[in-house]
């Protein structure tokens, strides 16, 4: 027993940790010391609502299994991308606000990714600390990774890629057995292997974003090929013990995967469900999978270091000059030096399945199972980025031992730079051409983009100065380096300097040039356009009023308004942030806080609100969501990622909303019109949001009328104007013709000659306005308004059976005609599918307050009806749990409008009755004449069964865990 190793070996981690730590820390510094926060993108859309949903679940220990906010009811748990059961997540879930949560979840998976790569690249490639250590700043640091940090959960999975090689790459002890040691060896290196494939697997696959696991299952795959075709060495030597070497390592990996599928089926099986229900089950067609390809025009802005530019975050992977050098240095030995052939292969896969639709190959490729559920293949950029920095920290080590033996004379230069001298000059000169070339292309891409469009996600632009002194600089200093130039002060040179041979630079020049470059580049990527916590933590009014909503459950809201609005309050903004944010950091802000103010798309999850709709790129929204929401888009368009805003110009037929429990509609005022009307000589603001259309010989009321003392009416109309009818508060009642007036406005004058306890022209508080149309001429009422000549004054009217309850930078709009979230109707019909229902209901005398759509073929209730209503009161809403008090004369058809799914069950005064699906998306439950309580509760099978498979695969792991460290001698 050697005790004397236990601290010098300690003692070589230290120093290569620290200073990896605290390169870390300094390119995250704003992330690490400051509070400022990211406030952009799919992190405080998507990620910020799940998390705070997540943490506030996990506070109160429970298991959230439904999600009541979005899509009108959707599983959470089942939806890996909440990441509920990665470990990583529970103590910054536990212990931090939701923003810096998802800060230092970002900061410590990029220090996890840079301590993987440096352990691949000792492993695989036999690397110095010093060239690994370079390895992980280009991989962790470099362009692609950093650039995804909007995605939390893809950081999260792509940090354990390189552990995931790691686990497979074989080390210099794998095969010290030979062929004659006994089976129980080989079989116990299998399964110590195998469980370290299973834990980073799994830890993979607990993160919850799906498309990293498959890219790294491809990416392992195609790395133990490498390596096996590679090893030309063994196999030329001994046949057999190849075939035992490599058969151990794929039977490790199949091991591996299995246990991994094991220990995560708490969250596979739920998610497994509900991917058969989903609105992209079965694949995605290949033009959504072919979506956000790395268009070959881009390629010089995407692969190549720029100062104080940002590009599409997808389409980020650059690297140092200094680093794509080194990659061609290392990658031209690969016949001397095999180990770098895995990484070549790596990174030239990456970069050509990245080009997606603009490769004839990613066409045949998109119809395969497993491609065809993902859409961004551009995403296959991290094999490019883990490879190349393999590559160059290879290409490192070269220099490295190029440059001991000529400073020390072979006394302390590693034995493998003895046996092989690197001869770097003609792939230095290579690089070089290609980087020149790639800047080149960048140009030629300037002139081609005028007649090959790039995609709007990324607009084409040239680079600036300041990027093309950076890459002139950084080229020529990568030159003279490397080619052992120095310049020198010479009185004979007309320039008074020249360039001198030298015995070589040290390579620690070539390491500081690289991080400085990589530092400067980076400033301009997402972790570094951060902005002040108010984004996030300060509460908007139109939230404050939706939270006002004490009903049981609250109504849902819709929200149809996007953010080309400026908010009310932006000179306050300014003048407080002026010089505490910088440019983007303000723009980012004000972005965030509009989107507070329309409560978009999935932020209703984070503050306890319903929503019709969401947002999702996974699995979500339901196919029969999806389906339904067919009767309120344009053409019976179908919504994949669930939000209605996006394809919906005009507030949804009223019956729908009624139907979705819609009772709050947002919207903004940027299609509003101020007019200025003949008669009070002043501008007047007209609501443009619930145009009337009134048919030939039938009538329109305004469902609310506002308490306003009134000369007359002014509306926007189209087509002839018909008669308006006026009650007062007085108890008069008029019918007034109009005076058509230019550009559509008609005005409607009170009290009319007749009215005798009237002075023409004195205000009048109206209390009912109706709108009458001849019997055979309709027309249509654009916008109204209550005008006082008197004093100016104006209160502009809500058309149809909605009332304004909040007007500023948005407007919400009550449905007063709205359905509870739980009633019963009179009439149903049965339908076998969706699309039969969608049918049914599609018709223009469908009404879905009286009348229900049973879907499936295995409902045998029939077409029927109920004599009366019953009245039904939700007591009791939560997640996974709703009562409701029923009390009806005859047994009735109750609807409650959540998505019904399977788990959900339902028990009338404790005995079970069968939930089925109705109007292709909500749960109906026939309930007895009298009174009951109705309880529906959500039990995942699909849950409960991963448990238990879960709780056996952790049994597994642990023991061999424990087999493996009671076996491994903890000092040797």
């Amino acid at each position: 027993m050697n005790v004397k190793r236990k601290y010098p070996r300690i003692s070589r981690w230290l120093f290569p940790g620290l200073l990896w730590l605290g390169l870390v820390l300094l390119f995250f510094n704003k992330m690490a010391f400051s509070n400022l926060i990211l406030a952009r993108g799919d992190t405080f859309l998507y990620f910020y609502p799940y998390w705070e949903a997540a943490a506030e679940a996990l506070r109160a220990w429970r298991v959230p299994l439904w999600n009541d906010s979005l899509f009108m009811g959707v599983p959470l748990l089942a939806n890996s991308q909440v990441g509920f059961f990665y470990p990583l997540n529970w103590f910054v879930w536990w212990l931090l606000p939701t923003p810096y949560a998802v800060t230092v979840s970002i900061v410590l998976h990029v220090i996890l990714a840079g301590v993987g790569s440096y352990l691949l690249s000792r492993r695989a490639l036999r690397l110095a600390w010093q060239a690994a250590l370079l390895t992980a700043v280009f991989f962790a640091l470099g362009g692609y990774f950093t650039a995804q940090v909007e995605h939390i959960n893809q950081v999260q999975g792509l940090a354990w890629l390189p552990w995931l090689l790691w686990s497979v790459t074989r080390s210099s002890q794998d095969l010290s057995f030979s062929e004659h040691d006994r089976q129980f060896r080989k079989v116990g290196w299998l399964l110590t292997r195998g469980t370290a494939v299973a834990f980073f697997f799994a830890l993979q696959l607990f993160a919850g974003h799906t498309q990293t696991t498959f890219i790294s299952g491809v990416a392992v795959g195609v790395w133990l090929l490498a390596s096996g075709v590679t090893d030309v060495s063994l196999l030329a030597a001994n046949r057999r013990l190849w075939l035992t070497a490599y058969g151990l390592r794929f039977s490790a990996v199949v091991f591996g995967v299995v246990l991994a599928v094991l220990i995560t089926a708490i969250q596979l099986l739920p998610t497994f469900e509900l991917s058969a229900y989903s609105a992209r089950q079965g694949g995605l067609p290949p033009n959504e999978v072919m979506s956000f390809s790395l268009n070959p025009l881009l390629l010089g802005r995407a692969l190549l270091p720029s100062a104080g530019q940002s590009l599409f975050s997808e389409y980020v992977a650059f690297l140092p000059i200094v680093a794509l050098v080194l990659a061609v240095i290392a990658a031209w030995q690969w016949r001397k030096w095999p180990a770098v052939f895995p990484a070549l292969i790596l990174a030239a896969l990456g970069l050509f399945l990245a080009f997606g639709v603009f490769n004839p190959v990613y066409w045949i490729l998109a119809r395969l199972p497993g491609f065809n559920l993902f859409r961004v293949p551009a995403r296959w950029l991290v094999l490019y980025g883990l490879g190349m920095a393999l590559l160059a920290g290879a290409g490192f080590q070269m220099l490295w031992d190029r440059w001991h033996l000529h400073t020390q004379h072979g006394k302390t230069a590693a034995e493998q730079a003895r046996e092989k001298l690197w001869h770097g000059e003609r792939p230095l000169r290579l690089s070089l051409v290609l980087i020149m070339a790639l800047m080149a292309w960048n140009a030629a891409a300037a002139v081609l983009t005028r007649f090959w469009p790039v995609g709007a996600e990324a607009p084409f632009a040239a680079p600036n100065r300041l990027t093309l002194l950076l890459w002139l600089v950084e080229g020529v200093l990568v030159y003279l380096m490397l080619a052992g130039l120095r310049p020198k002060y010479k009185r004979e040179s007309r320039l008074y300097f020249g360039l001198v041979s030298t015995n070589g630079v040290s390579p620690w020049w070539l390491a500081g040039l690289a991080l400085l470059i990589l530092f400067t580049a980076s400033r301009s990527l997402p972790y570094n356009n951060l902005t002040t916590p108010e984004a996030w933590f300060d509460l908007r009014p139109p939230v404050a009023r939706l939270l006002t909503d004490d009903a049981v459950p609250p109504g849902r809201l819709l929200s149809l308004s996007h953010i080309f609005f400026d908010p009310g309050d932006q000179g306050e903004i300014n003048s407080i942030y002026a010089d505490q944010l910088d440019e983007a950091a303000l723009y980012d802000y004000i972005v965030a806080i509009k989107s507070k103010e329309i409560v978009a798309p999935n932020l209703p999850l984070a503050y306890g609100l319903a929503s019709v709709d969401g947002f999702d790129g996974g699995i979500l929204p339901l196919d029969s969501y999806s389906q339904l929401m067919r009767l309120v888009l344009p053409d019976g368009q179908m919504t994949t990622d669930g939000r209605l805003r996006e394809h919906l110009s005009a507030v949804p037929e009223a019956k729908w909303l009624d139907l979705f429990n819609g009772r709050y509609l947002i919207t903004d005022k940027t299609a509003d019109q101020w007019r200025k009307t003949g008669g009070a000589q002043t501008d007047v603001f007209f609501d443009l949001a619930h145009p009337l259309t009134v048919a030939a010989g039938a009538s329109e009321a305004v469902v609310h009328v506002p308490s306003f003392p009134a000369t007359a009416l002014v509306a926007l109309v189209e087509g002839e104007p018909g008669i308006l009818k006026v009650e007062t508060a007085a108890g008069d009642e008029w019918l007034l013709e109009s005076q058509l007036m230019e550009g559509g406005m008609v005005w409607f004058n009170w009290p009319p000659p007749f009215a005798r306890s009237l002075t023409a022209g004195d205000p009048v508080v109206p209390t009912s306005i109706t709108f009458q149309a001849g019997e055979d001429k309709s027309w249509r009422v654009v916008a109204a308004t209550l005008v006082n000549v008197f004093d100016g004054t104006f209160q502009s009217l809500t058309l149809g059976d909605y009332r304004l309850i909040y007007s500023g930078d948005v407007k919400i709009y009550e449905n007063l005609d709205v359905l509870p979230r739980a009633f019963f109707v009179q009439n149903w019909q049965m339908a076998p599918d969706a699309e039969a229902a969608l049918a049914i209901m599609a018709e223009p005398d469908f009404d879905p307050r009286e009348t229900a759509v049973f879907v499936g073929e295995q409902v045998s209730v029939g077409s029927g009806q109920s004599s009366q209503p019953g009245r039904a009161v939700i007591t009791q809403y939560e997640p996974e749990r709703v009562v409701i008090q029923t009390n009806a004369n005859a047994e009735g058809l109750l609807l409650l409008t959540d998505a019904n799914f399977p788990g959900w069950r339902a028990m009338v005064d404790g005995a079970p009755v069968s939930v089925e699906t109705v109007d292709i998306l909500f749960r109906g439950v026939f309930v007895p004449a009298g009174e009951h309580e109705l309880v529906f509760e959500f039990v995942s099978g699909s849950f409960e069964n991963g448990r238990y498979v879960t709780a056996a695969g952790l049994f597994v792991f642990l023991v061999l865990m424990g087999l493996g460290l009671w076996k491994r001698p903890l000092i040797k």
